[in-house]
């Protein structure tokens, strides 16, 4: 009978050996790197030289028995990666992730602004993330960033995502616009409603109001209705546009809460396509706020604009062990494009800051976003 153990033990065994013989060679090839980065110095040379980085990828390869191109590949990427990264070091260049120490977090009864009217989903999470705090309407979601940098509020709470409908581009827009910290976040159980006056019926009704968000999240219920859909700022407003209208003609989309609000009726309760549909609601402050407690942290980054640029930046993260929970792209004039990704990391570890520096190193651009 084979020992499968023996025979793996053994075979490890092997690994071991060879292992052993790589490692003095990535120190020297790390040593050759510091040299390298000495002569680029005295002759005023960039540290990246593509040329020569498809030069040694190609003769890794040319080098290998045919049978793992592409992990070969692979592997000579990240010793590049790891190059680069000695050689910034070498050089004592400027550190390049901003580290922004945490404030400390702000007491009770604070003033916190979200976009909308009285009934919004908005309203909900910010009194879930700041209990007994002073909320205060703003129009627009720039209104709320625009409150937080003045100091006009101390937290703005605001949606960027949607577990059916994706995120919502103009939040994370703006979150780069106006340089505010993300501090904290929570998924809202989002159950919409038609909405209307008591006493309407479905077969009356003519025209629905809604934010575009939650038209897209009933599509099925909306499906072979000749309603025309009229989009809001929000679906509180939606609702409050329907009780200024006075009509049975008139429905929103909209919560339960909005309804009772503003003296709605629900005429169709839960017609949300997905009824496990949740929206991800960021909290938003002027400076950041973190503890040794902080489990996520978001940055924004862009890379250059060639092939393998984001594999890069997204192995420093893998070789760290540390997980990425989401990512989402965003145009930027014309081709290239802004990355924005959550780490399950805290900015207070070691490993997760040398992770963000060897990240950034890839990048033409790279911010954290805030720790929570």
């Amino acid at each position: 009978m084979i020992n499968y153990k023996e025979e793996l033990a053994a075979v490890r065994a092997e690994i071991n050996a060879v292992d052993k013989e790589l490692i003095p060679l990535f120190d020297r090839r790390m040593a050759l790197s510091s040299r390298v980065a000495n002569i680029k110095a005295k002759g005023n040379l960039a540290i990246t030289d593509e040329a020569r980085e498809r030069e040694v990828i190609a003769s890794a390869v040319a080098a290998s028995d045919g049978s793992h191109d592409s992990e070969v590949a692979s592997f000579a990427r990240t010793l590049i990666a790891l190059s680069k990264i000695r050689q910034n070091q070498s050089l004592q260049l400027s550190d390049p992730v901003d580290f922004p120490l945490p404030a400390p977090s702000k007491p009770p009864g604070v003033t916190v602004g979200f976009q909308g009217v009285s009934g919004a989903w908005g309203e909900f999470a910010a009194g879930e993330l700041f209990p007994g705090a002073e909320k205060q309407q703003l129009e627009y979601f720039e209104d709320v960033f625009t409150a937080v940098k003045s100091g006009r509020i101390v937290y703005g709470v605001l949606p960027i995502e949607n577990s059916q409908t994706g995120a919502i581009g103009e939040v994370y827009d703006l979150l780069r616009r106006h340089s505010c910290y993300i501090v904290g976040q929570m998924w809202v159980t989002v159950a919409q409603c038609l909405l209307g006056l008591p006493g309407a019926t479905l077969s009356e009704i003519r025209e629905v109001f809604s934010h575009p968000e939650g038209f897209n999240q009933c599509r099925r219920f909306l499906k072979n209705r000749s309603w025309d859909l009229t989009a809001c700022r929000n679906t509180a407003v939606a609702a409050q546009t329907v009780a200024r209208k006075a009509s049975n003609k008139f429905a929103a989309i909209g919560s339960r809460q909005a309804a009772e609000i503003h003296g709605l009726e629900v005429l169709a309760p839960d017609i949300t396509d997905n009824k496990n549909n949740k929206t991800r609601f960021i909290a938003i402050a002027a400076a950041p706020e973190y503890d040794e407690t902080s489990g996520t942290t978001s940055i924004t980054f862009s890379t250059l604009h060639k092939s393998g640029a984001l594999c890069a930046v997204l192995e420093s993260f893998n070789l760290a062990g540390i997980n990425l929970s989401r990512i989402e792209s965003r145009p930027v004039n014309g081709e290239k494009y802004r990355f924005f990704a959550d780490l399950q990391a805290n900015i207070f570890s070691a490993a997760t800051q040398d992770a963000l520096r060897q990240a950034a190193a890839q990048c033409d651009y790279f911010e954290v976003l805030g720790c929570y």
